[in-house]
């Protein structure tokens, strides 16, 4: 008697693939030749456009192979790791695609951090080269001796521009950078070192390491997550056979940063290999997120939940048709199910044809591993596993695999995991795990089910559910979703508050945050109702203590609600007093 097949090995998801593309393999190259073999028909259509400069296919290629040329003529060669302190300008993307070309690594790191971190990860990575943005040099500045490179290549948000773009941007750089002292230059300069041909072309190795991007790091000190030429080109061909509805030469709007996995992979090598003209924003401010789509009229996108929170609140969007628009990619953290309604309002009320392309996925998978594509669509869901991706619920305790509709951790094998963790082999271990199967599998800290048509959905973090003193497990997304849905919310974020009476235990309180032009005298008549709705409508162990009212719910560098800063600032919340007056 046959043995019956596990959800993972059905996957009933695929019957929503072509018949033709679910047998084929990711393409094994390196994303150097994966970008030019992609784009090889399109050579003068757009590949970049920056601040209304247009950089055509054929001239990035170009560029990325004198720029591979350049670190050659510095001594960088097959293995070599070159860190980058920047954003997600021109030269950032050429820099990554010339050091795959000669088989280096980028360890890509975020200019927003400390001095101490920073330094951290240019020394463990041991790179010799550093690219710095200019307005990121005074930290270089600052530990210059202690990180020893020998050189550092400092770009600038102009470098790409023509002068007279420059001046009417006001991009001109008049920082004091000592260039010529101590191997401190310009990008231009370094590009001048190039001599053709120089770059020596490393062969195709699947897992060699193409970049290194950092966790938020919510758990000590952020984990370098290696991204390999498999794991990337994976994604990519991920969504080349999704299905998405697109036409060579259409607009994505790129607004996520090149050091975090999302924003290197879906918002950079994704796009460019799809054929659609990446709209780079190096440097995004989210309150402005109606000004850029107005401005630059992307058909397609990616944000975190956050972002689409302000864009729904934002003045230039009101009566602004957006039938323009055909991919809205939601990603990076979870929507809950209140705001997924008042985005699906939005985009119906503004001409927008296709449903939210929600998606799931973490960095670990070079961050998707799920996604809703045009009417391949269920409320709540984050979608089907893409083509290359396989999924599956298992029991976090025994290890076994759940069946459909039932709740376990979401575990993820396939082409678009990492490497491991960089110089850190005990938490790769606890991450990666071979199952019996004799499979390597992802185990993601997420709680979630796959129902009888494929769709996964995500109930809340393994990690992040508050235990109260008696054992019973609230999900924060759970009370967020009913709060969301109230009319004057425009954000939500439950956290984890101390049971004061005992020794252990913890209660879920909800953070909230209004809609513009609330007036500030009833926002504590607001919390007061919601308060009452909460204790009206969710099941009692699982209600909020309390409901406060801040003016801005803080963000992490990716765009995530940063719980873990508000655990921080209401620690000593007297929720108690709170809800007795």
């Amino acid at each position: 008697m046959q043995e019956k097949k596990t959800v993972s090995q059905e996957k009933v998801w695929m019957k929503y693939y072509d018949p033709k593309v679910r047998d084929t393999d990711i393409p094994r190259m390196k994303i150097y030749s994966l970008l030019k073999e992609y784009n090889q028909k399109r050579l003068q259509q757009t590949a970049l456009y920056y601040y209304g400069t247009k950089i055509t296919v054929k001239k990035l290629i170009q560029r990325i192979d004198e720029c591979a040329d350049a670190f050659a003529a510095l001594g960088v060669k097959q293995g070599d790791t070159v860190s980058m302190l920047s954003a997600s300008t021109p030269e950032s993307i050429i820099a990554l695609y010339a050091l795959n070309k000669i088989g280096a690594t980028l360890n890509a790191i975020d200019p927003r951090l400390d001095k101490k971190g920073i330094a951290r990860m240019i020394k463990a990575s041991g790179s010799k080269i550093l690219i710095a943005i200019d307005m990121a040099y005074p930290k270089v500045a600052a530990i210059f001796s202690d990180i020893k490179q020998q050189n550092v290549i400092v770009q600038t948000a102009s470098t790409s521009l023509p002068f007279f773009k420059k001046i009417a941007l006001k991009l001109v750089t008049k920082s004091q950078i000592p260039y010529g002292k101590s191997g401190v230059i310009s990008w231009d300069t370094f590009i001048a070192c190039a001599k053709s041909g120089m770059a020596i072309e490393a062969p195709y190795v699947g897992d060699a390491t193409v970049a290194i991007t950092y966790t938020g790091g919510t758990t000590g000190f952020p984990k370098g997550v290696m991204l390999t030429n498999d794991s990337i080109n994976a994604v990519a061909y991920n969504f080349r056979h999704a299905g998405i509805i697109h036409e060579d030469g259409q607009r994505f709007l790129g607004i996520m940063p090149i050091f975090s996995s999302y924003g290197l992979v879906c918002g950079i090598h994704m796009p460019l290999t799809m054929g659609t003209e990446l709209a780079l924003i190096p440097r995004f401010y989210p309150l402005k997120m109606g000004e850029y789509i107005k401005k630059y009229k992307p058909e397609h996108m990616i944000a975190t939940p956050a972002f689409y929170e302000i864009l729904i609140n934002s003045e230039e969007m009101k009566d602004f048709d957006l039938s323009f628009m055909l991919t809205l990619g939601s990603g990076g953290d979870s929507m809950n199910a209140g705001l997924e309604v008042k985005m699906q309002a939005f985009m119906d009320s503004h001409g927008i044809k296709y449903p939210l392309a929600q998606g799931y996925g973490m960095s670990e998978v070079s961050a998707a591993a799920t996604f809703c594509v045009n009417d391949r669509y269920k409320k709540g869901s984050v979608g089907i596993p893409c083509i290359a991706t396989t999924i599956g619920i298992f029991d976090p305790e025994t290890g076994e695999e759940f069946g459909y509709n039932e709740d376990g951790e979401v575990c993820i094998t396939g082409d678009t995991m990492m490497k491991g963790y960089f110089n850190n082999k005990a938490e790769t271990d606890h991450v990666m795990r071979k199952h019996a199967d004799g499979k390597i599998w992802i185990h993601s800290g997420d709680i979630g089910c796959i129902d009888e048509d494929g769709f996964v959905f995500i109930k809340g973090r393994v990690k992040r559910m508050i235990t109260r003193f008696d054992g019973h497990k609230v999900f924060p997304i759970t009370i967020e979703s009913f709060i969301a849905e109230q009319e004057l919310v425009q954000g939500c974020s439950v956290i984890a508050v101390d049971d004061r009476e005992r020794m252990q235990g913890q209660y879920p309180m909800a953070v909230i945050e209004l809609v513009a032009g609330v007036d500030v005298s009833r926002r504590d008549a607001i919390c007061r109702e919601i308060y009452n709705l909460c204790q009206e409508n969710l099941e009692e162990r699982g209600r909020p203590v309390a409901v406060v009212c801040v003016n801005e719910i803080p963000l992490t560098g990716v765009g995530k609600n940063d719980y873990r800063q508000l655990e921080k600032d209401f620690k000593y919340f007297d929720y108690d007093a709170w809800a007795k007056n």
